[in-house]
């Protein structure tokens, strides 16, 4: 196929429709995108990105419309089809083989004779062009098992420009990558644009759309609300668009009255999962009534501190205490007793996604004993203390019996905070708690954490995305190569001296 001319129209999607059981996923979705654009597709969990994107890179098929490519009629019987008209995806989830390296990875989805590595040197050098016209390095020697989520992701881009791709999908691609490698993404989204390739950049984030996108398509519930161009759109606005109505950031606010000590770790050791020290002696107490938030470069000991105070590693010296007791050998359900709840980074760490929502509902121990009659569930009962929960935090399901993995991001997290206060603890542990979640979904659990906070509550705050922990906590700590270098006030920071120390770990202390 000849390339279109950059700027002319490249693929269009005319008035598409799908429905999944009485979902209706999509309904009369039209768009076009341009080649030498970066084209967002902008929308909440649940909004129908994954759908469209999905159709055009053909893994599923219309109801209704269709899709044109350089101005003709295709239909896509898979993505192999989808592939032949210049169209690939990449998605969260890599398809790549760890156990081989990243050059028999690339070479084995070559199409071709079938055979593993058809020509090792000219595939070497197709790939080293490639990587160096788009700013795409990684070790062609490296087993893939053993690279990072971004240098995966690197390498899904390298397979697909290897075949020759016009557009290129990638679904969600910052959410699983750390923000240095993102701002590489987007140098390499920008490069391929100039080399007038097209992008699709689906996500809910608007500040990355507001730094990449030229031009941006926002869906909510299934419908196209407009297409507008990224310099003639303000973030608010595309925040409107999204959810139908103004979205505020929510802010803490100055808490000078806090109370006892709910949470207080002292001397705290602890090895990493590959041998070295990952906790290098961190003191930290968090008080009732304050949001304590802990911030870092990814990688310097926040997983394993978490790890600790919830009680799933052990530390090699120090202490943790909850409410004044000795919990340093005690297992994660005494914990809960005490009053501590979890919110983890990652729904599969607390949520079995095959279960009924009732089912994962009463999975706690402390949860089960509520509803327990001669060692027996009662399963009616059970269902409608959910049923209250689920209308209580508006989390949207067809019932309690769904299954959980057929939730949205944000109505998974919606129900886990629902399930983890449900026994009224008096300690709220979150470790990125908004990440992956949209619009509505983070604003949902940030004041949550705040009115939490100010009903007397202890929240220790542990995420990567600085602007969250700038804008819920009393307190900020830094955590720099498994020591806390730094503490601010809320009244007292000094955004440029937390970043030095975040990049640099200075050890001079400031309160």
């Amino acid at each position: 196929m000849n390339a279109a001319g950059k700027g002319e129209v490249f693929l269009e999607v005319v008035n598409v429709s799908k429905r999944f059981g009485p979902v209706q996923a999509l309904d009369n979705v039209s768009m076009e995108v341009r080649s030498g654009e970066v084209h967002a597709l902008l929308g909440e969990n649940g909004a129908g990105k994954s759908t469209l994107c999905n159709i055009i890179a053909g893994m599923l098929k219309p109801d209704s419309g269709e899709i044109r490519v350089d101005g003709r009629r295709v239909v896509f019987g898979s993505t192999r089809d989808a592939s032949r008209h210049g169209i690939g995806i990449v998605y969260q989830e890599f398809m790549l083989i760890p156990e081989l390296t990243v050059a028999e990875n690339i070479a084995l989805f070559q199409e071709g004779n079938g055979r593993l590595l058809l020509d090792r040197e000219a595939v070497k050098r197709s790939v080293e062009r490639l990587m160096s016209d788009f700013g795409l390095q990684v070790d062609l020697n490296a087993r893939v098992g053993d690279l990072s989520a971004g240098e995966k992701q690197k390498l899904e881009i390298v397979k697909a420009l290897m075949r020759e791709v016009r557009l290129l999908i990638l679904d969600e691609p910052t959410s699983i990558i750390t923000p240095i490698e993102a701002r590489e993404l987007f140098r390499t989204m920008r490069r391929m644009a100039e080399a007038g390739k097209s992008v699709i950049f689906v996500t809910h984030r608007i500040d990355e759309v507001m730094e990449v996108a030229d031009r941006i398509t926002v869906l909510r519930g299934g419908k196209k609300v407009a297409t507008v161009d990224r310099a003639n759109v303000t973030p608010d606005e595309l925040v409107r668009m999204m959810v139908g109505r103004s979205v505020s950031p929510v802010v803490g606010g100055n808490r000078p009255n806090t109370g006892n000590v709910a949470l207080k770790v002292s001397g705290l050791k602890a090895m990493g999962d590959l041998g070295s020290m990952a906790l290098k002696g961190v003191d930290l107490e968090v008080r009732y009534g304050e949001v304590v938030g802990i911030c870092g470069v990814t990688g310097n000991g926040q997983r394993e501190l978490v790890e600790v105070i919830i009680g799933v590693r052990k530390p090699v010296e120090g202490k943790v205490w909850i409410n004044g007791t000795d919990v340093t050998e005690k297992p994660p359900h005494f914990r809960r007793k005490l009053g501590m709840a979890y919110l983890p980074e990652e729904h599969w760490q607390a949520l079995w996604l095959d279960m009924r929502l009732y089912e994962n509902f009463s999975m706690p121990p402390l949860i089960a004993r509520l509803f327990r009659r001669l060692k027996l569930l009662k399963m009616g009962a059970i269902k409608r203390a959910v049923s209250e929960e689920v209308r209580r935090f508006e989390v949207r399901t067809p019932s309690v019996s769904t299954e959980l993995w057929k939730l949205s991001g944000g109505n998974k997290q919606r129900f886990l905070v629902a399930r983890e206060v449900y026994t009224k603890p008096s300690i709220i542990v979150a470790n990125n708690p908004t990440k992956g979640l949209d619009v509505l979904a983070t604003e949902f659990v940030r004041k949550f954490l705040l009115d939490f906070r100010d009903q007397g509550g202890a929240v220790l705050l542990i995420s990567s995305d600085l602007e969250e922990v700038l804008q819920l906590s009393d307190r900020v700590l830094v955590i720099f190569d498994g020591r806390i270098v730094g503490s601010f006030a809320r009244d007292s920071i000094d955004v440029e001296k937390l970043a030095s120390l975040m990049l640099r770990g200075a050890q001079n202390q400031v309160t």
